[in-house]
């Protein structure tokens, strides 16, 4: 694979979800007449991928969480209505929390995605891209989440079961 780091970026980031969708697209038919289309409007591509890939994290929200961008009254108000996103109504989420704070929202999820990877790709074109639970090649360790650093242990969670049968 021939690939520049910033190209491999590119493919993580649309992998992961870490990019807010463009909403403004227009029709050269009509003279270039410009459509704002959210991205929940769009069942397909990029846009479909960011959907869910938002959608999974505000499900498993437990409001404990501190997220940039999301202060605790917006986190609270994500939790109360996020029944009308288990049946795809965005729009009526949308409503319920506001277009502006909707906005914040959306870029707060989007940084959450880029966290969730391993976005510095290096010039190496041999390097792999190391997403979650992806094996690195040289150590033989999964790549894992760190929720305590205090507490984590990586020869406990971060060694596959075949690594640990030789």
């Amino acid at each position: 694979m021939e690939a520049d780091s910033d190209l491999r970026s590119e493919i993580l980031k649309y992998v992961a979800g870490a990019d807010i969708p463009k909403s403004e697209y227009s029709n050269p038919l009509e003279g270039g007449t410009r459509y704002k289309i959210e991205h929940f409007s769009i069942p397909i591509a990029y846009p479909k991928i960011f959907t869910s890939r938002i959608k999974y994290n505000m499900m498993h929200l437990t409001g404990n969480e501190e997220i940039e961008g999301i202060n605790p009254r917006l986190l609270k108000d994500i939790i109360k209505n996020r029944q009308f996103l288990e049946n795809d109504e965005w729009g009526l989420f949308k409503s319920k929390i506001g277009p502006r704070r909707y906005k914040d929202l959306i870029t707060a999820m989007a940084k959450v995605n880029l966290s969730s990877i391993d976005a510095k790709v290096s010039i190496d074109l041999k390097r792999i891209l190391r997403l979650p639970t992806s094996l690195h090649s040289k150590v033989s360790m999964k790549c894992v989440e760190v929720k305590n650093r205090e507490t984590f242990n990586p020869l406990k969670k971060a060694i596959p079961k075949f690594v640990e049968e030789r």
